[in-house]
């Protein structure tokens, strides 16, 4: 087997995983284009209130359709994603935001699984480089 042919399946993980956290961080997600997107995106955004790992999109219970409503008052009063959203976390806490807030240890947890993938990536390059100068 080739050195080239060895080194394509390795490479091609190593991209398939990046081109994953890519897409899965929504980092190329589209803008929100009408009110109605944006309270869905607001609404997938939200923990349930009484739910252990249910949106409010998702759940059907009273406490989620009070939240959905408050987004939609929201939106329709015209403020914006992160007014709203600190809104809600002024009312609930944190724990309601299924994404992490910006700063603080939140975002250090979030952040630990992407670095050891990145570092685990690094170290399999590494090895087949090695491995690579041996032959």
């Amino acid at each position: 087997m080739s050195s080239a042919r060895r080194r394509a399946g390795p490479i091609a993980l190593c991209a398939v995983l990046f081109v994953a956290l890519l897409i899965g961080s929504g980092a190329v997600d589209a803008p929100h284009a009408s009110a109605a997107a944006r309270v869905s995106a607001l609404e997938r955004d939200v923990k349930c209130p009484g739910c252990i790992d249910l949106s409010v999109a998702q759940s059907s219970s009273a406490p989620s359709i009070a939240v959905r409503n408050e987004i939609v008052a929201s939106v329709r009063a015209g403020e914006t994603d992160s007014q709203i959203l600190a809104a809600i976390t002024r009312h609930y806490g944190t724990s309601i935001l299924l994404l992490p807030p910006p700063g603080g240890i939140d975002n250090v947890l979030w952040a630990v699984p992407t670095a050891l993938a990145v570092g685990a990536c690094a170290l399999f390059a590494r090895s087949l480089l090695t491995r690579r100068r041996r032959t």
